[in-house]
């Protein structure tokens, strides 16, 4: 018998809609506290999956979805549950996520089929549209073209809302991508008088929206697309839609932007800034340095600096590198135009370090979205595992009833020879998976040496310094060609990398006029072209010795790399004079720069994948330096580096 508890999850998963974001986040809590206690299958999985949709209806809370996703596929498998369709129709827009478009495919197949048979016309419909476009998103355009156009023949007949106006804008999508101008503008015509014969105002403010950008776009005819734009505006304020207001209004100033309209221009954009929520900070940055860029353009360059620092303000808070970036690079240039070459020159500092965590941050994305994709994909086959494992034993059941000890044994060995196999495979993705992260950290390292060498080259061009200049463009173009030379390869001889930190640490005792000194020392008893070690691996820590305990000491700074041979391993040592760790790390409090070296982060984890792929143990120890009253002196930092050959 259920319990009343559960009659109560039962009654709102199926019978309650949700209309307010304020219920929506009482109806998760409940869901969520209900998965503590002890309640049938079938209802923690119709649980599991109401959970799922809530969160997947967010792409802020999407991550927490695809989890809640993955939770009921592993119930339904363990307790051999059917799957219900509207799990398969969240798989499948997982799946699309992650690009994994034909097992997307197949699972929305299964879901119109069920639709179908239950004659659930209307669901039918949108899953149809919804397969249609993973079929686009596959790259099959003649097949998603024909899916739409026999779903807006069965919604005529059987008289369905949303879908004909939605099928319309999936086949222009399609037509856009294939760069089939006139069947887009028609079917995006389509799409406007079909929403609007629905009377659906948020797909008409959509349809008004898309018709004004492919005008724009295409015909590059302002005057021809703003009234389709006002008309989106028109109806957004209507429904009170703040974030589509605010989004249209950005628009409608960039148009007028780029037509040379800056008056128009500024109007739209000082007008989208009021609809922006306070808690929208992300959302204030972009119009706020674009109202400064009009300003910089008609040589207003108080309003300009006004506008500049409103938008520097919210893009420190968001830590949005990509605004900051564009930001530092218009400020940058508007101090050129003023013949300012000092805040010329800041400024542009400030834009290369924002690219470079910009840089940074995308590749640590894509990271993360490759580790995401391998998951899902492992996850899939340990689910297809299961499901064939489960057919299995069934057949064995079936045909050893009547066997022997023997064929029990028999079966037992190759049960247990098919799921070795299977973590063989596991494990050799996995290493691959670590060869790739290892060839992209390393690519990631190239551009970090770069940005800061330019940012110094630049400073004595600044100062027309010729000759330091031609000194340091020739050292800087051995380092660049040893660095491209020792970047095709995973292991170098110590040697190649000795020189790589020699012409470093020369490069930048021109940069800082011999505030400090450095000296390379190597015992005689490592074979400097015999030995190798991971490339690019000590130079991080050269970097910080310099950059951050010897650039602020007033004087007399030595940096000293020292090499001697081990029990097992090169014990390589990094040690300076300088200020010590905290005090560095005092200053860079003190400066509040936006930006954060990622040369050691880089590092340790280079090092951590370097012990997993070649099964090392690759050990880097910190020692703050003392004198005889207990103040900092220094710091040394020691890598234990395997012997390699």
């Amino acid at each position: 018998m259920v319990k009343p508890a559960f009659l109560i999850i039962f009654t709102f998963l199926f019978l309650s809609p949700l209309t307010s974001l304020g219920k929506e986040n009482d109806s998760i809590n409940m869901l969520e506290q209900s998965l503590t206690g002890k309640m049938p299958d079938t209802i923690r999985l119709n649980t599991l999956i109401r959970l799922s949709d809530l969160y997947m209806a967010n792409k802020n809370s999407a991550k927490l979805g695809e989890v809640y996703i993955s939770k009921a596929l592993e119930l339904a498998h363990e307790k051999k549950l059917p799957v219900p369709y509207r799990l398969r129709w969240l798989h499948a827009m997982l799946l699309r996520s992650h690009e994994m478009t034909k097992e997307a495919v197949a699972e929305m197949e299964q879901v119109v089929s069920y639709l179908e048979g239950r004659k659930n016309f209307q669901e039918a419909a949108e899953a149809r549209n919804f397969l249609a476009s993973v079929l686009f998103f596959s790259g099959q355009f003649n097949k998603s073209i024909d899916l739409y156009e026999k779903n807006i023949s069965i919604a005529r007949e059987k008289n369905l809302k949303t879908v004909i106006p939605n099928a319309c804008q999936g086949i222009a999508n399609v037509y856009g991508q294939t760069r089939n101008i006139q069947e887009q503008k028609k079917y995006l015509m389509l799409f406007l008088q079909e929403a609007e014969k629905e009377n659906n105002p948020g797909l008409t403010a959509l349809a008004y929206l898309r018709v004004g950008i492919m005008v724009m776009s295409i015909d590059s005819n302002l005057k021809t697309a703003i009234p389709y734009l006002q008309e989106s505006l028109k109806i957004r304020k209507k429904l009170n839609d703040s974030s589509t207001v605010m989004t249209t209004l950005n628009m409608i100033g960039w148009f007028y932007f780029v037509k040379k309209e800056p008056d128009s221009s500024l109007h739209y954009y000082l007008e989208s800034v009021k609809f922006c929520s306070p808690s929208n900070i992300s959302g204030f940055a972009k119009p706020y340095g674009n109202i400064g860029t009009i300003y910089r353009n008609k040589k207003d360059y108080g309003s300009a600096m006004h506008y500049y620092g409103l938008c520097e303000k919210y893009g420190l808070k968001t830590r949005d590198f990509y605004i900051l970036a564009g930001l530092y690079k218009d400020m940058s240039d508007m101090y050129i135009t003023r013949e300012d070459y000092k805040m010329a020159f800041r400024y542009y500092v400030l834009f290369k370090n924002s690219n470079d965590s910009l840089n940074a941050g995308r590749y640590l994305e894509g990271l993360g979205y490759a580790r995401a994709k391998f998951d899902t994909e492992a996850k899939e086959k340990e689910l297809q595992l299961l499901n064939l494992k489960l057919d299995q034993h069934k057949y064995i059941a079936w045909g050893v009833a009547g066997a022997t000890l023997l064929l029990l044994i028999i079966g037992f060995l190759l049960y247990y020879q098919s799921k070795q196999t299977a973590r063989r495979k596991i494990s050799e993705m996995n290493n691959k998976l670590s060869e790739i992260t290892h060839a992209n950290l390393r690519q990631q390292m190239n551009p970090h040496f770069i940005f800061n060498t330019l940012n110094s080259i630049q400073y004595y061009m600044y100062q027309h310094d010729k000759i330091a200049t031609n000194n340091y463009l020739t050292k800087f173009s051995r380092l660049i060609r040893k660095i491209l030379e020792n970047s095709q390869q995973n292991l170098i001889p110590v040697k190649d990398e000795l020189d790589v930190i020699q012409l470093y640490l020369e490069l930048e005792t021109l940069r800082f006029k011999e505030k400090f000194t450095f000296e390379i020392v190597i015992e005689e008893e490592i074979d400097t072209l015999t030995y190798k070690i991971p490339t690019m691996l000590i130079q991080p820590y050269v970097e910080n010795a310099v950059c951050h305990g010897l650039i602020n000491k007033p004087e007399n700074g030595l940096l000293t790399v020292q090499m001697r041979l081990c029990d097992h391993h090169i014990c390589c040592t990094i040690e300076d004079n300088g200020i010590g760790r905290e005090a560095a790390m005092e200053i860079k409090r003190h400066k509040n720069s936006p930006h954060s070296s990622l040369g050691t982060k880089i590092t340790e984890s280079r090092i951590n994948i370097t012990n997993a792929l070649y099964g090392t143990d690759l050990k880097v120890i910190f020692t703050d330096l003392k004198d005889g009253n207990n103040n900092p002196c220094g710091t040394r930092v020691e890598l234990q580096l395997p012997l390699m050959t």
